[in-house]
């Protein structure tokens, strides 16, 4: 039995990934072309396959990025999650992405401010929208600018972006 020293491992693995991530931030391109040499696929490349549900009946496909993309994202996602947290970027009662935040942390707010409301004798009305698949929607562009004029990402970071979302398979 192989027996892997997660210490040892962390402190080898550690610099080398440290170093695929700030390669592909220097390079503006996510690509990570030293992975692909050993890989016939691209880290923007998902490789496709069935998740089994309950029977072999029931299945959606899936698709699975490369580890290293994943750990890119993974960086990329808390450093534009940090800045929009030290600049106060989100709407106060914005739930979703957030920690600390939570599902049932918005229903109590909404049950909350709609008792107010009845309480002073007015109607209140409700809307709900679920934009739980919509990022496979969203136009690359609009996002963009988005992220330019509301979130202030701007040059290379901007540019990294714009790169990530282009030829995704």
């Amino acid at each position: 039995m192989l027996t892997i020293c997660w210490e040892r491992a962390s402190r080898v693995l550690a610099p080398v990934i440290a170093a695929v991530c700030n390669a592909s931030f220097q390079q503006l391109t996510f690509s990570c072309r030293c992975i692909e040499r050993h890989c016939p696929t691209t880290a923007k490349e998902a490789h496709d396959g069935p998740e089994v549900l309950n029977d072999l009946t029931s299945y959606r496909p899936i698709s699975n990025l490369s580890f290293l993309s994943k750990i890119v994202q993974k960086v990329v996602d808390s450093r534009l999650s940090e800045h929009i947290k030290r600049h106060h970027l989100l709407p106060v009662r914005q739930s979703h992405y957030r920690p600390f935040h939570s599902t049932e942390t918005a229903v109590v707010s909404i049950h909350n401010h709609m008792i107010a409301v009845v309480d002073q004798g007015h109607i209140d009305a409700l809307v709900l929208l679920d934009l739980s698949s919509a990022f496979d929607t969203v136009d690359h562009s609009n996002l963009m600018g988005v992220l330019r004029r509301r979130f202030g990402v701007d040059g290379n970071a901007l540019s990294w972006v714009a790169e990530f979302l282009s030829n995704r398979r």
